[in-house]
């Protein structure tokens, strides 16, 4: 797999928050590149990490995989 730290910083604040915009604001970033990185990993691994059909993100299966390893 090919990930960088600041993609799986932003996994785990987004899984432990809740939220892009809170995860964004913990790690003292803007949303936007929060979503930028989150999208460029899922490009990457050609998998979806997060259901965003809620008011919530919610790790899908392939997400949990993702930040369990």
């Amino acid at each position: 797999m090919n990930y960088t730290l600041d993609q799986l910083l932003a996994l785990d604040a987004i899984h432990r928050l809740g939220s892009f915009a809170a995860a964004a604001q913990s790690l003292y970033r803007a949303t936007s590149a929060i979503s930028y990185s989150i999208r460029s990993l899922e490009d990457a691994l050609d998998v979806s990490l997060f259901d965003r059909s809620g008011h919530r993100a919610v790790l899908t299966p392939a997400g949990e995989l993702v930040l369990a390893e």
